[in-house]
């Protein structure tokens, strides 16, 4: 997530969806781990705050509020020298703050979103805007001392760990193998290739990601555990019955996120469809059967080191490859970092139309598996420089 220059963006783009968006955040408190990483003290129990976009029942007399704040990007201002402003947190988000929830349904379901390693909660606003305006009640999880930043209710504020990001900017072995995939990432690999790949970058030179993605998936399923709670009422929120967790739980992320989803469904069976957001296969899911609808959508790099999970998945699976793309892209850089492709790190396809396509991919995609209209065909979507296949179940 480095190496971008935020423009002057005044305002995120509008969401696609007919509710207005509210936005709010809850911190949960994991009293069964503690000490999570060596350098935290003995007793320091895992706190994970989240953001919550929501449909809102009216936007009347509010602002929306702004984007992020200065404490959690202040690391990536750091690590990028100065590349990465802070005065981003000035970008209006079309999010309202604390407004009441929608009454036009007794119910929403849920989605799960996990940010990229050294990001952020907000950092794909633009998405979970559209969805929640969609009808979805959007849960960010913010991942302490691996996130950029984390910004607590109370006013603390705890930054990435300074080891992890010294080993996020110097790991040679991440930048060799990056050489190799970026000049042939647009050629076709074998199966058997693929699977070569996959274990060189992550069982090797990934190795302490593929290790620490555990970490990410325990505060996924944590968050699960406190929306079952919300949901009854046992915490005080505007959320007391208006979860439809009775659908299960649709989960997607970007990158290191984009391997959390994959990870997280294997794991828990409450996570009944995920999408992985260019991202790769970090974790022990490389060989296995994750036994949930899924889709890979990104760039065409990760149809050679992510096409393990289409491999092996058994339910419903999909690849997604947009040409014209970056990594960033994929993010809200794609608006508040008009400079970034200075390194070519969004992308060149017109990023309106790159934001109406992952944005209607995952809209479709939860509606036939979360919502339940299995009637949808995720191969009617058609765009140009696409590269979309689909593994169906078989009967």
């Amino acid at each position: 997530m480095l190496g971008f220059l935020f423009g002057n963006l005044k305002e995120l783009p509008k969401p696609v969806g007919k509710y207005p968006v509210g936005i709010t955040q809850l911190d949960f408190t994991d009293k069964s781990r503690k000490k999570v990483f060596p350098f935290e003290e003995d007793n320091a129990f895992r706190e994970i705050p989240v953001k919550i976009f929501y449909p809102a029942e009216s936007n009347e007399g509010k602002s929306s509020t702004s984007y992020s704040s200065p404490e959690v990007l202040e690391v990536l201002n750091k690590m990028t020298f100065g590349l990465v402003s802070k005065n981003v947190t000035k970008v209006k988000t079309n999010c309202y703050e604390n407004a009441l929830i929608a009454t036009s349904k007794d119910k929403y379901p849920v989605i799960l979103f996990n940010h990229g390693y050294g990001a952020y909660a907000m950092q794909n606003t633009i998405l979970c805007s559209d969805l929640a305006s969609s009808g979805y009640i959007v849960v960010s999880v913010g991942h302490p001392y691996e996130a950029s930043g984390v910004k607590y209710l109370d006013g603390r504020v705890i930054k990435m760990d300074k080891t992890t990001q010294k080993n996020l900017r110097s790991n040679t072995s991440l930048k060799s193998t990056r050489k190799v995939l970026k000049a042939s990432s647009k050629e076709y690999y074998s199966d058997s290739q693929v699977m070569e790949i996959a274990e060189k970058r992550y069982l090797k030179d990934y190795k302490s990601l593929t290790d620490n993605v555990k970490i990410w998936v325990a505060d996924s399923v944590f968050v699960a555990d406190q929306l079952e709670a919300l949901n009854e009422g046992q915490t005080e929120s505007i959320f007391k019955n208006k979860l439809k967790l009775d659908l299960g739980i649709g989960i997607t992320g970007h990158s290191y996120g984009g391997a959390t989803a994959a990870q997280t469904c294997l794991n828990d069976s409450r996570f009944v469809a995920g999408i992985n957001i260019d991202g790769g296969t970090c974790g022990d899911f490389l060989y296995k059967d994750i036994k949930t609808p899924f889709m890979l959508l990104g760039t065409h790099l990760i149809k050679n080191v992510s096409r393990t999970t289409y491999i092996y998945n058994t339910e419903d699976t999909y690849m997604a490859i947009l040409d014209n793309t970056e990594h960033l892209g994929y993010s809200d850089a794609l608006f508040i970092s008009r400079q970034a492709n200075l390194g070519n790190k969004i992308g060149k396809r017109e990023k309106y139309e790159f934001r109406e396509i992952v944005t209607n991919y995952h809209l479709k995609f939860f509606e036939k598996y979360l919502l339940g209209e299995r009637g949808i065909e995720l191969k009617y979507l058609k765009y140009d420089g696409v590269e979309f296949r689909q593994k169906l179940k078989k009967n």
